[in-house]
Parts: C-alpha cells; structure tokens; sequence
C-alpha cells in the first residue's frame, strides 16, 4: 500500500545494508523482465554505473532513452519503473507512485540545463525549446513569465543552436549532454543557467527528475518493486564511495575530461531530502499558476 507525502523516506533503504542486498536469480515462473528506464544523459551516469557493473539485480531490462521519450514508455506501460520528469509526474499522479529516496536534483547551478542567448534574459523575445525535456521547458517558462515578467514566442528547436539564433530567435534552450558540450566548449556571449537561476528566485533546489513506478505493476509485485529501490540505493551508494573510478569511467565515455566531470557530478543531487521536496512543491505550484498542470499534487510513495 501506498503512503502519502509524510513518509519520511530518507536513504534508510541505502544506508541499511554495507554489502549488496542477495540477489534472487532469474525471473520466476510467469514473471516477465523489470523493463527499467535508463537516462541516457550524463547526468544519470552515477545513478547506474553500479547496476551495470554487476552491483545490482540482473533480473532487469535496461531501456534508454531522453526525458521525453522515457515518460511516454512508462505511462504507455511499456516500462514498469523509470526516471520521470517531475513536470510528468505532477500531469499523471494517479498513475504513478515515487520512489522516496531518489530523484535528480541541482541545489543551485546545474550546468547541463541552460538558456543560450543573444540578448540580455531580461529581454528576451523568443526562444527554442529542447524537445527532449519536459520539465526544463516549464522550468523556463516559470522563470521568464514569473521572474522577468516576460511571455516570449516559443518554438520547437529544429535544427543546430546556431542556425536557431542566425534565424533570428533570440535563445535556445537546451538539456543534457548537448547544453554541457556548450557550456563547457562554446563560445557564447550569454548563457544562463536554470538551476543557478530557480534557486536565486526562490532559494530552494530545483528536483528535476523523480523515479517512479506505474501503480499497476507495484500492486502486481510490490516486493520486486522494493528490490528494485534497493539496488538503485546500493548502485549510488557504491559510486559514492567508489567516485575516481566513477569519474575515469565516465571519460573514457563521454568527451569531458576527468576535472571537468568531476565538478559537474559535484553539482547533482540524487536524494529527495526535505528542502528536495519543498523545492518540487514549489516548482509544482507554480506550474499550475502558469497553467502547465491543472492542480498541484500530493507526493505518493511506494
């Protein structure tokens, strides 16, 4: 049974065991493979690479994919448990419950979420919009509308950052790997980083991503559910205290050099402490304040 936002979730989960908790083998009879969304930006890297070294269950499907498409697959029911935007989730909470204990969370810069610009953000008149993230694109909205007092025209990003901007639009708001390779290697008079800017506005983290399960499934296998959590906890936990291995693991993936990656995981969060859910609420009400979802919901945990 489900509990509501009281649960205090904590990291007990993480924090219980040392060792990997047993493993139970292969699915059993008439249970299907755990189909389990996977990130496949950076910032997920921690999140994972203890599962995919063995430290986790291998009774699991790794499906990847960005934000946009990962939500999709879960609420079509084509995955049982995934990353979900937190925008996603305030749209659907009677389909889903949270994991209490996980999220992607940036309290202050985040570098991977940022708004490159022509102009000053303060005057703004269009932007493209990354099509691979639903939240940061509310994000944004929030922050220009509520922040800057600004309604700019909002197009969908179709082509490189600089054919948008020589085309005339004044910003381009981009996520991931590809606002990282940017940031780190453009050359750009104005870029703004999101969460650097929601925290200044509101002095709360800013919960980017949660981790949910489709209620259905957790009803129908609540204990392999459980399990899933739990070596989600351990694979995090090992990273945490494995964070070299971690970083050189990652270079050799992606083209950012080892200092470089060092100092952008610094900058994430994966708990949902306190001030992590009082930062989604408030980013939750102040949504629907802009009409991007109907109501502001409850926090609903496993």
């Amino acid at each position: 049974m489900s509990t509501a936002e009281g649960r205090q979730g904590g990291s007990a989960a993480g924090s219980r065991r040392e060792a990997a908790p047993p493993r139970r083998g292969e699915a059993g009879p008439g249970r299907s493979v755990i189909r389990i969304g996977h990130f496949e930006f950076l910032n997920g890297y921690p999140l994972y690479y203890g599962l995919e070294k063995g430290e986790g269950w291998g009774c699991f499907e790794l499906v990847r994919g960005v934000p946009t498409m990962l939500n999709g697959m879960l609420l079509a029911g084509r995955l049982d448990i995934s990353p979900v935007s937190s925008i996603e989730y305030a749209a659907h909470p009677e389909r889903l419950l949270l994991f209490p204990s996980t999220s992607i969370t940036a309290d202050g810069a985040v570098d991977s979420i940022r708004l490159i610009s022509k102009r000053p953000i303060d005057e703004i008149g269009s932007v493209a919009l990354t099509g691979q993230s639903a939240t940061s694109v509310v994000l944004l909205k929030i922050l220009l509308g509520q922040r800057y007092g600004l309604r700019p025209d909002y197009s969908a990003l179709s082509g490189s950052v600089e054919a948008a901007l020589e085309s005339g639009l004044d910003a381009v708001l981009l996520i991931g790997d590809q606002a990282l390779e940017a940031y780190y290697r453009g050359d750009w008079q104005l870029s703004y980083d999101l969460g650097e800017l929601w925290k200044e506005f509101t002095g709360l983290p800013m919960v980017f991503a949660l981790w949910a399960v489709r209620r259905r499934f957790f009803e129908a296998r609540p204990d392999e559910t459980q399990e899933v959590q739990d070596r989600l906890l351990h694979s995090l936990q090992y990273c945490r205290s494995h964070w070299g291995e971690v970083v050189e693991a990652a270079a050799r993936q992606y083209p950012f050099s080892p200092v470089l990656l060092g100092s952008y995981f610094a900058k994430l969060g994966y708990d949902l402490s306190e001030d992590c859910r009082l930062g989604l609420k408030e980013f939750f009400r102040r949504a629907a304040a802009i009409g991007e979802v109907g109501q502001v919901p409850r926090l609903e945990f496993v």
